[in-house]
Formats: structure tokens, sequence, C-alpha cells
């Protein structure tokens, strides 16, 4: 019996089991995106991982700490310089993608109510939830008065006023939005804006909005693990009246930090060895000619890694989903870019999450602990409680990685560093790295 066959086995099992003893999936990441990878023997516990035994954990991966670099043009954004490695001397620095209007227009909102929807609760626990918080007393009244409250499937919705979400003090926010978040249908809530730098005005700066709606998601802010949130698009899109405004809103909001990562090539450049690094994952891409003739080319030049990325990933980076990507019936997510991430052709089946499991078995392998990472290197994020793999981003260079993080199409294909992608799935999960090599061919 052949090794995939053996791991398709293994795999089918664990899924039986975790069918059998699957929890609801912890708020903010769509349940349709987490794989289930087999636990290594030496790991195996009752379905979870042992942090004790995780490749990487948050507490001792050791990231760079990259400073910037001597501003030589003080209208531009701050550069800094990673690590030396084999893949060279790389400086980068950080852009905003935002969707295009046509892709907003697609994806018009219903309604500008604020709507609170407690799925799978029943009125008592609903009203639990809102007397376990320190709220004004008009607004607890306002928010309990249960002829106001609307049943349909299995949940019951709130509609706040305007006045009760904006008078909620900072610590029911984070607790009332955080039950909300569990359920896909609060969608604000689910998977709300993560403001980048953690900086209301430093995000959304030369958006040309008002200084009102500025102070309005200002005051409606709420911190969500290390990150800084806002849920209440609704509220804010309603502040306008015409539409004009509304979509710049939308845009503003769908900001999405990525870095942008430049090689330095001088004539003094080992181009050989970067050839074998940017090149050497895919032997079908000779790099060297290319590399060798910018190095010649004046006392330095600039290179944009997106030039030495393989063709899926070359042609994604910096974009946002459209809709001929939801052919298959499934936008892509993670899993699906990370490991089309060396494929000519992207294989559209691997945006299931089954096929994308069965994908990694037959032609990745889990690396041992403590493995130095290399250019194309799959890095699972598994949950320390259930050992699902619920993210996984592609690694590129020092502590710089290639990742999509979620299904919907207003997520675009960015690079990030390692550490911030982390950050951003520890609101939800308890992320371990598993590093996962291609096998060769």
């Amino acid at each position: 019996m052949s090794s995939v066959v053996r791991g398709l086995i293994r795999l089918g099992l664990l899924l039986i089991g975790a069918v059998a003893l699957a929890e609801p999936p912890p708020e903010g990441v769509e349940a349709e995106s987490i794989m289930r990878l087999p636990i290594p023997r030496a790991e195996a516990v009752r379905g979870t991982l042992r942090t004790d035994h995780m490749d990487h954990t948050i507490g001792t991966r050791h990231l760079s700490q990259a400073k910037a670099l001597p501003q030589t043009d003080p209208a531009g954004p701050p550069i800094f310089r990673a690590r030396p490695g084999p893949w060279g001397e790389l400086d980068y620095f950080t852009v905003y993608l935002e969707a295009s209007n046509a892709t907003l227009k697609s994806m018009e909102l219903p309604t500008y109510d604020t709507v609170w929807k407690f799925v799978g609760y029943s009125d008592d626990q609903v009203a639990k939830v809102i007397e376990s918080v320190k709220i004004p007393t008009e607004i607890q009244a306002e928010l309990l008065d249960r002829k106001k409250w609307r049943h349909e499937d299995r949940s019951v919705s709130i509609f706040p006023s305007r006045e009760a979400v904006l008078g909620l003090p900072t610590e029911a926010r984070v607790a009332i939005y955080g039950v909300l978040g569990r359920w896909e249908e609060n969608t604000f809530y689910h998977e709300p804006d993560v403001i980048a730098g953690n900086d209301v005005r430093a995000w959304l700066q030369r958006a040309n909005l008002s200084e009102e709606v500025l102070e309005t998601i200002e005051k409606l802010a709420y911190q969500r693990g290390k990150n800084l949130v806002f849920a209440d698009q609704p509220l804010v899109l309603r502040m306008v009246t015409s539409e004009e405004e509304r979509l710049r809103i939308r845009k503003a909001l769908s900001r999405t930090p990525t870095l942008v990562v430049k090689l330095r090539l001088t004539p003094e450049s080992d181009v050989a060895k970067l050839a074998d690094y940017w090149g050497g994952y895919s032997r079908t891409k000779d790099m060297l000619p290319f590399l060798e003739s910018m190095a010649q080319v004046g006392t330095l030049n600039m290179v944009d890694i997106i030039h030495l990325l393989p063709g899926t990933a070359r042609r994604l980076l910096y974009t946002f989903p459209t809709q001929n990507h939801g052919r298959s019936g499934y936008y892509p997510d993670c899993h699906w870019s990370s490991l089309n991430f060396s494929n000519f052709d992207p294989l559209d089946r691997l945006a299931d999450p089954t096929m994308a499991t069965a994908y990694t078995l037959e032609n990745y392998t889990r690396m041992p602990a403590g493995e130095t990472y290399r250019f194309g290197d799959v890095l699972f994020f598994m949950d320390g409680n259930t050992g699902n793999a619920i993210h996984s981003c592609v690694y590129l260079a020092d502590d710089i990685v290639y990742t999509k993080n979620g299904r919907s199409p207003l997520e675009p294909w960015v690079l990030m560093k390692l550490d911030e992608v982390i950050s951003f799935y520890a609101m939800f999960y308890q992320p371990q790295v598993a590093c996962y090599r291609r096998k060769a061919e």
C-alpha cells in the first residue's frame, strides 16, 4: 500500500472523528475554509496538537524587528530592510489596496440597519448576554424589550438604535460583539474590518471622509486580540445621504495593507545564489539571465519580487478576486492560494477543503520541528485546541509570506509579515505554525 493511500485512509479516520467531536467553529473564520490534516503520531492526543511539540509557536517564534531606512522622500512611506539571507538584500514598504467600485457595487448591502442575530439562542439566553454587561439603564431597557425582537428560523434578532450602539461602553461592545462574531449570519461582526496599524486616522488617510464619519469610526472601533477592529459599517453608511459618499466609505473600509518588496542588485551581487534561491523552487523558470542583466544596469537596481514569483502567484498578487474566480461554487481561500502557488494553471478543486486536504497529503511533506523555512514552503496555521488547519500562507523570505486572509471577494492576495498574519488569526484561534514542503518531482 502506497504512503499516499495510507495517508488518505488516515485522513478519512480523522475526518470521521472530527465530525463526531466537532465543536462550532470559533468566531471570525468561515467553517468551510478549515482543513483537517493528520497530526504526527507523537503529537496526537485526542485530536489536539500538543503545544510542546509544535513546529513554531507564537511565543517562541523569533521574527525580525526591522528598522526603517533613512527617509529619502518625506512624502513616501517608511522603507525597511529585511535581514540578509540566501534571498539577498530586500527592502520593503507598505501600501494599501482598495476594492474597485465595480466590485463594491456588485456586493451591495441589502440594508443599512444594524442587526444583531443570536443564532440558536433562546430568548432567555439572549437576555443573559445583555444582562451580563454593564450598560446604561436606558440602553439595557431598549435591548431587553422583547416586543421588538424578531424570531426567524433558529435566530433571535435585535435591531438596536443608533443611540444604543453609540452608547455602548467599550467593555460591553467587546463582549456583545464577541458573541455576535460566532455566527456567519452576522457578517460585520464575524469578519470585522481590521484597522491597519491600530490607528483609524492613519488607516483612512486621504480617503476623503468627513470628520463626523472619522470620529464615529474611532468611537466604535474596539480591540479584538492585538487588533483594533470596526464592525458597525451599516451605522456609518446610514449617516450619509448620497450613494457616492456611501461608496467612498465602503471603498475606504476595504483598504488592505500589503508589503511591496524589492530585491537590491549591484554588479557585486552573487546572482547565481540568488537565482538558485528564487528560481530553485520551479525548475522550469531560469532566473539567472534576468538577474545577471539587471545586476549590470548601473550601480544599483531594485527588482520587485513579483517578477520572481511563479506564474499564478505573480498574476494574483495585489489583486482582488473577480466573479470568474467563483465559477467552481467557491471563491478562492487561503488554502487554494497556498496550494496553487507553484501551479502554472490553478486547480479550481483546491477551493474545496476536502480536495485540498487530499492534495496536500499527496504532494507535500510535513517538515520536522525547527526546520528552516524555504521559499515556497506552505505554512499551515494549526489550531492548538482542535488540530485543524485554519489558515495557510506561503513563505517567501525572511519573515515575509504570500497570503489571502479569507474567502471573501474583498480579501486580496497580499504580502505580509508572518507575525502580523499570526496576530490576525490569534483573534479567533490559538494558531501554531506547521511547515509543509512540496515533494520533489
